[in-house]
């Protein structure tokens, strides 16, 4: 008797004998009738069609989209499924026939996943499914297997295709040259080192663990980004010396100004009434006084009201001296000689000030710090003395260093909203003093943690806040 695989070399009988069943043995017939000719006619006509669709698919899933949809009718299987072998030479589960998305931990995915893992060898093979039909309830026990080959014959990936009726030898060969034209179809579409899917390998996955704890381990300092402005170093603050409007701003902002110069001047008119009433308060305790020590040597009463026009005198004085001073105040001058620190002349023209209030600065520009603003989100632990790196928005290629010389301990309201604790650094002696205005971002360092923690933060930070801990 001569075996059934001869009349196709791929379905030769290489799998082994306890999943496989092999094809139907025969003996030579004789030329089919008529419509016998007609049906192998019409398949070969579905077999032409199907391999000309092949060539026209434009990438590899819609390739496999169309193996395991559109060869049914070739086929004739009521269900397949398409396996691809990964790096780690398992067979994975990529499409099944008329499903849009698999869950590949359903128990037939599972159960059809270990079935194929379980053959060999490089030929189509019918294999049952009978175990698989029990385990997971599956109306189809009968199943063919297509090895898809790349160009070193060797299996990339597979279909695995289902029905209730057993296969034939006839089925075997026009599934072989199905298995021929996809095989071809995927190697034309995809370069081999991307024919298998990607896995890690088993080294892999027990290696990249250990290496990131070692690595989440390495001692790192934690740092923390915030916006800084470089700002002048102990200033001379110019602020009110008295209550009243400003009328005048006579010096400009970003001036050097001289010791002595006028800065800016008061609103004089309070102050000039005040002094006139005051002058004319003294002349008349004068004239009081001068009458009551003229009748004072005749009259005994002028005598004894005398002391007490005296003390009028000395009050009206008193309040002309007061109203004087503040007629004096009302040109604001500059202690000593420096740049004028302030915003612009029309926020304070006709503003009304009270004593105390700061107006301007009097800076040294050689003299400088940066102010930095630390967000309460970002704090971290920081000690005096700890290093600073700064960027600044005109010259962030080069950025300058510093050490912390101050820190708010409560946090402050910032003038755009939210709550900062501000950090005042100072640059090492003898590096050029940036401009004062100057904004950038500031990298502050803080104490030295792992390098796991450090990524991990922000994460634990929010979980911590979510949780309540």
């Amino acid at each position: 008797m001569n075996s059934p695989y001869r009349a196709h070399p791929a379905l030769h009988s290489s799998a082994p004998a306890g999943n496989t069943i092999p094809f139907p043995a025969g003996h030579a017939r004789p030329a089919p009738p008529a419509p016998a000719r007609q049906e192998g006619a019409g398949k070969l006509a579905k077999l032409l069609k199907l391999e000309g669709e092949i060539r026209q698919q434009p990438t590899r899933m819609a390739l496999v989209y169309h193996a395991v949809n559109e060869s049914r009718d070739v086929l004739g299987f009521s269900q397949a499924f398409f396996f691809r072998l990964n790096r780690r030479k398992r067979f994975a589960l990529e499409a099944v026939s008329s499903v849009s998305t698999i869950d590949v931990n359903a128990p037939l995915a599972q159960a059809m996943t270990r079935l194929v893992n379980g053959m060999s060898g490089d030929k189509p093979q019918a294999v049952s499914v009978a175990s698989v039909a029990r385990a997971a309830s599956y109306p189809h026990q009968q199943g063919l297997w297509l090895p898809l080959l790349d160009r070193k014959k060797k299996v990339f990936g597979g279909l695995l295709c289902t029905r209730s009726d057993v296969w034939t030898e006839a089925d075997g060969q026009i599934a072989g040259r199905v298995a021929d034209a996809y095989g071809h179809g995927f190697r034309a579409l995809s370069p081999p080192s991307l024919l298998r899917s990607f896995s890690l390998p088993r080294w892999a996955l027990i290696g990249v663990p250990v290496v990131s704890l070692l690595l989440g381990l390495i001692p790192v300092p934690l740092t923390a980004l915030a916006p800084f402005e470089v700002v002048a170093h102990q200033p001379v603050i110019m602020a009110a010396p008295m209550d009243g409007a400003i009328a005048e701003i006579v010096a400009e902002p970003n001036q050097v100004v001289e010791k002595g110069a006028v800065l800016w001047r008061f609103e004089a008119t309070t102050q000039r009434a005040e002094a006139d009433v005051a002058a004319k308060k003294v002349a008349v305790a004068e004239s009081r006084l001068a009458t009551a020590r003229s009748g004072a040597f005749a009259d005994t009463d002028a005598k004894r009201t005398m002391a007490v026009t005296e003390k009028e005198l000395d009050l009206a004085k008193a309040e002309l001296d007061f109203a004087l001073s503040k007629l004096a105040k009302v040109d604001v001058t500059a202690p000593e000689a420096g740049l004028l620190v302030y915003s612009s002349k029309s926020d304070w023209i006709g503003k009304p000030v009270t004593v105390g209030e700061k107006v301007m600065e009097i800076a040294e520009p050689s003299r400088t710090a940066y102010r930095i603003n630390l967000g309460v989100h970002d704090s971290i632990a920081l000690q005096e003395g700890a290093g600073v790196r700064l960027f600044l928005d005109s010259d962030p290629l080069h950025p300058r260093s510093a050490a912390i010389h101050e820190m708010s301990y409560h946090a402050q309201e910032e003038p755009g909203g939210g709550m900062a604790y501000v950090i005042r650094a100072l640059p090492p002696v003898g590096e050029d003093a940036p401009r004062i205005g100057l904004r950038g971002t500031a990298q502050v360092m803080g104490e030295n943690v792992p390098l796991g923690f450090y990524l991990l933060r922000r994460p634990i930070a929010a979980v911590r806040q979510y949780l309540g801990w």
